[in-house]
């Protein structure tokens, strides 16, 4: 018994191994399947082959070709066909045997001079392979030529640009940011923007040529592609783009988030590109920035619009500022290392150069001091800020002696409390809320006038709570314009009219918006004391149609973040102005009234200035009451006559 299951124990795994021989392929009857024919075989090879793309069969197609056309060639050698081609005598030599039935095979007509009829058998069966043969081969050319096109048309081949700015995703926001580019471009014979977004090629294509015809000297390159892809990062060559724009697409910030991850998979440390990251959320915003130790710049649109909204409400014209300093056309900010100011005082620096206005200066250890004492010394290592109509423009005129000042600078500038209607609100709300509330003098009040049918007004409790400087009444409107022509008649110093941007769309918010406008030009009437009216228009193209209204400043909601992304694209320490002006521990532009820096009689601008320098502020500009002009960084020399309702654009402390 001990032996016989010995045996057994002993069998068993030949027999095991036996049955995993035979034993047949998962789902299968348990018959084995039986060997494939040859015929089967080749049929599978030609599948694979047509699988790997149709130059793999043109490959094999040619060498047929060329198979048949030197069996032919060897035939009429050894046989010394005569006939071929009307020639009496057979052919003896390769090469013209070869080139016979190459003929043949090229050119189906080529056999009719045959006059025997071996050589018209053989001219004829070369013809035949030929025609088939040949007319496949065309044929497959033809095609692949079509998928290469059709490839080229999708937006999926490499590109070979070195020093371009890249741009991930799409967003309206892009012909904005284009159109600043090309005029930051314009200077330059060979810039590159190439654009990779999961969009068709052609779409982006069109809507770039339809909202941005000129492109200047900038080459417009797009691809069609996921920007979370490190593979299709490498087909924009993300390793040679100056700049890096990562805009807020469909997905949002997770789109962004991704998409940053993805090129940080390709340049661990952001060495070869700086990047700019448009974020939604503030908090995704500031994640980001921190753990990237800055080399990422994130920009906020709403905490932008919000900023601008607020400012451009409290003083009439800064919203014109703003857009000035943002934009490529006329003057921008610029830093410039000037060895030639190490040890000058920051108040002869201000009146050092003629054709531009400083701001301040950025020291050695990266810090950006703005207005900063008069009395401070630029050090060795600093850059100077300042605001020029081109980087050349920044030229040291030498020190001067300060003009003397005929008005009294210890006088203090004290705002009255303000009166400030906002009609309308979205998410942006709160945020323009708690901006406007650091400029309003104690004492001021805002009547909020909200649709309760686009807004629940229930939920407005914990944004009112915030304000400090201000009372905030909220009122439900619901009878139409005249409701708001009653509330209007109640007095106001300024108005504020913001997009619904939910539920109703863009364009439906941006009519209720221009009616708005409507409602209070008539409400408001025109002429001197007349309420100065901001409006948020969350699509530019309606910019040109609202103004119709009679609306002072505009607040574009794309523009505005889509010119801080195309400057800083060209210039990342930029942000640090940005985030010093913005910020509300920070300095201020502010228009203050010209009396307080200047008499009626025409002074020089260079004596504003001096005035400016003992208020302990930094003038670089003025505004004409009458008119509404804003003059941003007039030459140290022009003479002006400033009116008591004219004011100076100045850069000072909160």
């Amino acid at each position: 018994m001990v032996n016989a299951e010995k045996r057994r124990r002993t069998a068993s795994p030949t027999r095991a191994k036996g049955h995993a021989k035979a034993a047949p392929e998962p789902g299968g009857t348990g018959t084995p399947r039986p060997p494939a024919s040859l015929a089967a075989k080749l049929r599978y090879k030609f599948d694979l082959a047509l699988s790997r793309g149709p130059l793999i069969v043109i490959g094999y197609l040619g060498l047929v070709m060329l198979i048949i056309i030197a069996l032919a060639a060897v035939v009429l050698m050894i046989t010394g066909i005569g006939g071929v081609n009307g020639s009496n005598s057979g052919i003896h030599n390769p090469f013209e045997a070869f080139w016979q039935a190459l003929l043949r095979v090229l050119d189906s007509g080529t056999f009719a001079a045959d006059s025997s009829w071996p050589a018209r058998f053989l001219g004829l069966f070369i013809t035949l392979a030929g025609i088939f043969l040949a007319g496949s081969l065309i044929g497959l050319i033809a095609n692949a030529v079509d998928q290469q096109i059709e490839q080229l048309r999708k937006g999926r081949s490499t590109v070979l640009e070195e020093g371009h700015t890249l741009v991930l995703g799409w967003s309206p926001r892009l012909p904005t940011i284009l159109t600043e580019l090309v005029e930051a471009n314009s200077n330059q014979k060979r810039a590159a923007l190439v654009v990779l977004a999961l969009v068709p090629k052609d779409e982006m294509e069109d809507e770039l040529r339809l909202r941005v015809p000129d492109h200047g000297t900038t080459r417009v390159v797009c691809r069609t592609g996921d920007p979370s892809r490190p593979g299709d990062l490498e087909m924009v060559n993300v390793a040679g783009a100056r700049s890096i724009i990562v805009l807020a697409g469909e997905e949002g910030d997770a789109g962004v988030v991704k998409a940053v991850l993805a090129v940080r998979s390709l340049d661990p440390a952001f060495t070869s590109a700086h990047v700019v990251a448009e974020l939604e959320n503030a908090d995704h915003a500031r994640t980001l920035r921190m753990l990237t130790e800055g080399r990422i710049v994130t920009i906020q649109a709403d905490e932008i619009i919000a900023q601008v909204t607020a400012q451009a409400c409290h003083q009439a014209g800064l919203a014109s500022v703003f857009r000035e300093l943002l934009d490529f056309d006329g003057d921008e900010i610029y830093f410039s290392a000037v060895e030639e100011l190490v040890g000058i005082a920051y108040r002869d620096i201000l009146l050092a150069f003629e054709g531009c206005s400083v701001l301040g200066w950025v020291t050695d250890a990266g810090v950006v001091e703005l207005n900063p004492p008069a009395t401070s010394v630029y050090g060795a290592g600093y850059e100077l800020i300042s605001v020029a109509e081109d980087d050349d423009k920044v030229i040291f005129t030498g020190v001067v002696d300060a003009p003397a000042v005929a008005v009294d600078v210890n006088q203090a500038f004290e705002e009255a409390p303000q009166k400030v209607l906002i009609v309308g609100w979205s998410d942006l709300g709160p945020a323009v809320l708690s901006e406007l509330d650091e400029f309003l003098a104690p004492g001021s009040s805002v009547d909020l006038m909200v649709d309760p049918a686009l807004y629940d007004i229930t939920t407005l409790g914990p944004s009112l709570s915030a304000c400090e400087h201000c009372e905030i009444a909220v009122h439900q409107l619901t009878g139409g314009p005249a409701e708001l022509i009653a509330m209007a008649a109640k007095g106001y110093n300024q108005a504020i009219v913001l997009g619904y941007r939910a539920p109703v769309s863009i364009g439906e918010a941006d009519a209720r918006t221009m009616l708005t406008l409507l409602t209070l030009d008539k409400a408001f009437g025109q002429g001197p004391g007349t309420p100065r009216v901001v409006a948020e228009m969350l699509d530019r193209a309606n910019v040109a149609v609202a103004q119709t209204t009679g609306v002072e400043d505009f607040i574009v909601s794309d523009e505005l973040s889509s010119l801080m992304i195309a400057q800083l694209s060209e210039r990342l320490e930029l942000h640090m102005v940005f985030d010093e002006l913005f910020d509300a521990d920070g300095c201020f532009v502010a228009l203050h009234p010209a009396p307080l820096y200047a008499n009626a009689e025409p002074v020089t601008f260079a004596a504003v200035v001096a005035a400016a320098i003992q208020r302990g502020e930094t003038a670089f500009g003025w505004r004409i009451a009458a008119t509404g002009e804003v003059v941003v960084n007039p030459p140290k020399s022009k003479t002006i006559a400033l009116g008591e309702a004219d004011q100076v654009l100045v850069l000072g402390p909160r």
